[in-house]
C-alpha cells in the first residue's frame, strides 16, 4: 500500500450539508474516563457541510451538539493533481450560552515534519468514502503537533445499513491505527493484535456525493468517547 497517497479529490456534487443523529455506542470497546453518555445529551444532532471554496480549496465544516454546548470545526484542504492536502483547521467550542470556551487554530503549512497525507483524526474518517481505486490505504492521523499516528483503511465492500429513516445500500470501510506507533512490536505482532485495536466502522453512499451514512467508533484517537452517528434525512 502507498503511505504517501493523498485523499482523492471529492466527487461531483459533493458540496452539500448532511444532518445526523448522535448517540453513545451501546457497547464500548474501551472503558476510558471519557464517556459518550456524558459528552452527548438525548437527541444530540450534528451536521457536515462540504464546500468548494474557490475552485482550488475544499472545506469540511462540522457542528455537533454536546452536553457542554456546541463544537464547531472548519477544515480547509488544498486541491493538488495528486489529491487533497491539509491547509488549515479551526476548532471552537461554545458553551451553553454561546460563549467561546475553547479555540484551536492549526496551520498545516508550518514546517513540523508531518507527511503530506496527514489529516485531523476526527475528520479524516468522514472523507474516506470518496472513490479510490485502492482497496487498502494508509494515512497519517494528526492528533496534535506532538502526536501523529499512522492509520490503515480497508474497504470491505457493498452491504446494507439500517438508518433512522430506512435501510440503505452502502460501502463499508474500517479504519484502525498502527500499533507500532504506540508500542514498537514489529509487523507480525501488529497483525496478530489487529482485532484488539480500536476500530472505526464507516458506511458511505455508493454513489456521488458519497456521504457518510453511519459512523461507529471513538470520535477521535483511541480513548476518545465512542459514539454512533447516523444520517437523518
Amino acid at each position: 500500500m502507498k503511505l504517501d497517497a493523498l485523499l482523492p479529490l471529492p466527487p461531483p456534487g459533493f458540496d452539500v450539508t448532511s444532518h445526523y443523529r448522535l448517540k453513545p455506542r451501546p457497547k464500548r470497546a474501551f472503558h476510558t474516563i471519557l464517556d459518550a453518555n456524558k459528552l452527548l445529551v438525548p437527541g444530540s444532532k450534528g451536521s457536515l457541510t462540504f464546500r468548494n471554496l474557490d475552485g482550488e480549496r475544499v472545506e469540511l465544516a462540522t457542528k455537533y451538539e454536546v452536553s457542554a454546548g456546541t463544537i464547531e470545526e472548519s477544515f480547509v484542504m488544498r486541491k493538488t493533481p495528486a489529491g487533497l492536502e491539509s491547509e488549515r483547521l479551526v476548532r471552537t467550542m461554545l458553551d451553553a450560552e454561546g460563549q467561546q470556551a475553547r479555540n484551536e487554530e492549526v496551520n498545516f503549512d508550518a514546517n513540523l515534519g508531518v507527511a503530506p497525507n496527514t489529516y485531523p483524526e476526527v475528520l479524516l474518517p468522514l472523507m474516506l468514502g470518496w472513490p479510490s481505486p485502492q482497496r487498502t490505504r494508509a494515512f497519517y492521523s494528526w492528533i496534535n503537533d506532538r502526536f501523529v499516528s499512522r492509520v490503515y483503511v480497508e474497504t470491505k465492500g457493498r452491504t446494507t445499513v439500517d438508518l433512522p429513516r430506512g435501510t440503505r445500500s452502502a460501502i463499508e470501510l474500517v479504519l484502525y491505527p498502527d500499533l507500532n506507533d504506540f508500542v514498537r512490536v514489529g509487523s507480525t505482532v501488529a497483525r496478530l493484535a489487529k482485532p484488539l485495536m480500536p476500530q472505526y466502522h464507516l458506511w458511505f453512499e455508493p454513489e456521488s456525493p458519497n456521504r457518510v451514512l453511519r459512523f461507529e467508533g471513538p470520535y477521535g484517537p483511541p480513548g476518545a468517547p465512542e459514539l454512533i452517528m447516523e444520517l437523518d434525512q
